[in-house]
């Protein structure tokens, strides 16, 4: 992981870590304000703004190289997002996402990047809700292919299209699970654009 992402990365977590200080902090001197179910849902409605901590697993689509060679699918990957609701029923969200690494073609490929997206929520009675996802994700990519696999080495970089769908699940008036699925596509070297899919687990914290 580059110093750019590493630090990138640290400050999201930091920042998830201070909104939980912060609202917190704000309960032990605030009174609940009337009103605060949320009428549609059923549920409390603390805020507009979350935190998402997801891990999950997975798949490149990218060249194997010639037969015989490692084809890894099914790598554990990581993000973190910071948003904020606009309405009940959209919001935006900045991701930072790790796909880890996968044997591939003698080698191994990754991919990371940053995913900017509109985010869309249906509630499904008082517990769960469906979200959907779409945007631009700007992706780094790095590829090590061994010398006679008909595979190109090399790093990329650039922006392709990310969406996803996600299941919530209210666990408390400020968490959440979620389970999730999501598509983004990366440039990768010698092979152009190709898709990295991944499912996820996760956790929401609402402030």
């Amino acid at each position: 992981m580059t110093p750019r992402f590493r630090a990138l990365s640290s400050g999201l977590v930091a920042a998830a870590a201070l909104a939980a200080t912060c609202q917190a902090g704000a309960q032990g001197t605030t009174a609940a304000a009337p009103g605060a179910l949320h009428a549609r849902s059923g549920s409390s409605r603390p805020g507009r703004g979350f935190i998402d901590l997801n891990v999950g697993r997975a798949t490149y689509h990218t060249d194997c190289g010639v037969a015989g060679l490692t084809c890894q699918d099914n790598v554990t990957s990581y993000s973190v997002t910071a948003g904020n609701m606009f309405s009940d029923d959209f919001g935006a969200e900045l991701t930072y996402l790790n796909f880890g690494t996968a044997r591939r073609a003698g080698g191994g490929v990754s991919a990371r990047g940053l995913n900017l997206s509109a985010v869309g929520k249906l509630p499904l009675g008082q517990y769960f809700a469906l979200e959907g996802k779409v945007g631009a994700t700007y992706g780094i990519t790095h590829v090590n292919a061994l010398a006679g696999s008909g595979v190109s080495s090399g790093k990329a970089k650039g922006f392709g299209l990310g969406y996803g769908a996600a299941l919530d699940l209210n666990i408390g008036r400020h968490l959440q699970g979620q389970v999730g699925w999501e598509q983004h596509d990366f440039h990768f070297a010698g092979q152009g654009m190709s898709k990295v899919r991944n499912v996820t687990v996760g956790l929401n914290y609402r402030f």
